[in-house]
C-alpha cells in the first residue's frame, strides 16, 4: 500500500508544534496504515540571550522571556485547544538557555529504540509527547538532563543509558542532520508539515487546521488516501473508550478533532463542554470507571485508568521545588 509520507518540522518547546497534536493523531487515526509520519527536529533556540523575537519580545533578557513565553502559551491555547500551565514558568536559566537539549533528547528517544526487541518508533513518539506535555502543561525545565530521563524512563528506556547517548557524537550528528533538513526546506515557522506522495510534495507552513490539512492530502493523493472507513471515527461512547485506549491520555480537543465534534459558538476549544456530544459521552466512561479525569494546566485530561500515566505526584513536587 501506498503511504503518504508526513514529515513534522517541530520543536518540542514550540506551543504552536504542541497544538498540532490533535491534528496529527487525528489524521493518524483516521488513515492508519495509509500515513507514515516523522518527526524532524529543528532546534527553535540555541541560547534564548541572542533569540529575538520581537513581536513576543521573547529574548535577551532571561525572566522576561519565561514571563512573555507564558503568556503566548495561554494566548495560543485558547486557539489550539491543548492544555499550558497556569503557574509562571521557569523554562530557561543561566544554566538552561536552550531548546536544543529537547531536540537532542528526542533523537536520542529514536536512537535508542534499537535497545528494545520490537525496536518501535512509536515508543520515541510516546516519548516526545510526555516531553511536550511535561514542558507545557507542568511547566517543567524540560532541558534538565535529570528530568529528561526522568521522563524517558517512564517509556522505559534506561535512565543512564540515556544519558550517555544524549551526549554523544550519534545524537549530535542526527540533530545536525536535522537541521540541515530543515534549512533545505526553508522551515522558518513551526511547525511546518512535509506531505510526500509518489515522487510529489505539498508543504504547509506553521499551524494548519486539521481539515485543511486534509484537504492537501486529498489533493495531493487524487482522493486515493482519505479515510473512507468512517464508522470507527464516528462519536460514539465505544469508539471513544478505544481512541483514549490507544492514546493511553488525550485532552478534549483531541477527542474532537479524531471524531469531528463541532464546537459550540463563543466556547474556549479547552473544555469538554464546548463541543457537541461529548459532555455526555464523557459523562458515560466515567460512571461506568473506564476513564478518569483531572485538571490538567487550564485544561482537562482524559486518561485509561488501566495504564500509567508518568510522574508521580510525589515526583512531580520533587521536581518543582528543585529549581
Amino acid at each position: 500500500m501506498k503511504k503518504v509520507g508526513i514529515t513534522v518540522f517541530a520543536d518540542p518547546v514550540c506551543t504552536w508544534c504542541w497544538g498540532s497534536a490533535p491534528i496529527l493523531r487525528a489524521i493518524e487515526y483516521r488513515l492508519a496504515e495509509q500515513v507514515e509520519i516523522e518527526y524532524v527536529m529543528s532546534g527553535m533556540i540555541e541560547d534564548i540571550r541572542t533569540f529575538i523575537n520581537r513581536r513576543l519580545q521573547i529574548g535577551g533578557d532571561i525572566a522576561l522571556s519565561n514571563r512573555n513565553m507564558q503568556k503566548a502559551w495561554s494566548e495560543a491555547s485558547v486557539t489550539h485547544g491543548m492544555p499550558v500551565t497556569e503557574h509562571n514558568i521557569r523554562l530557561f536559566s543561566e544554566e538552561h538557555r536552550s531548546t536544543y537539549p529537547q531536540n537532542m533528547a528526542y533523537i536520542t528517544a529514536k536512537l535508542c529504540c534499537s535497545d528494545f526487541v520490537d525496536n518501535d518508533i512509536s515508543r520515541a513518539n510516546r516519548f516526545l509527547r510526555r516531553l511536550q506535555e511535561a514542558t507545557a502543561v507542568d511547566g517543567l525545565q524540560t532541558s534538565h538532563i535529570d528530568i529528561i530521563s526522568d521522563i524517558a524512563a517512564v517509556e522505559g528506556y534506561s535512565p543512564e543509558e540515556f544519558k550517555q547517548t544524549m551526549n554523544s557524537d550519534a545524537v549530535k550528528k542526527a540533530f545536525a542532520a536535522d537541521r540541515e533538513r530543515a534549512g533545505i526546506y526553508e522551515v522558518k515557522s513551526l511547525p511546518t508539515i512535509l506531505l510526500e506522495y509518489e515522487g510529489r510534495e505539498a508543504i504547509l507552513r506553521g499551524y494548519t487546521a486539521f481539515e485543511l490539512v486534509m484537504e492537501e492530502i486529498n489533493r495531493l493523493t487524487g482522493g486515493s488516501v482519505n479515510g473512507k472507513n468512517r464508522s470507527h471515527y464516528t462519536a460514539t461512547t465505544d469508539n471513544v473508550k478505544l481512541f483514549v485506549e490507544r492514546y493511553r491520555s488525550v485532552f478534549p480537543v483531541e477527542i474532537a478533532t479524531a471524531f469531528g465534534l463541532k464546537r459550540k459558538s463563543g466556547r474556549s476549544a479547552l473544555n469538554i463542554e464546548s463541543y457537541e456530544q461529548l459532555p455526555d459521552i464523557i459523562d458515560e466512561l466515567l460512571k461506568s470507571r473506564e476513564i478518569a479525569m483531572t485538571p490538567a494546566g487550564n485544561g482537562f485530561k482524559i486518561f485509561d485508568l488501566k495504564v500509567k500515566q508518568g510522574f508521580s505526584q510525589e515526583r512531580m513536587h520533587e521536581l518543582h521545588h528543585s529549581w
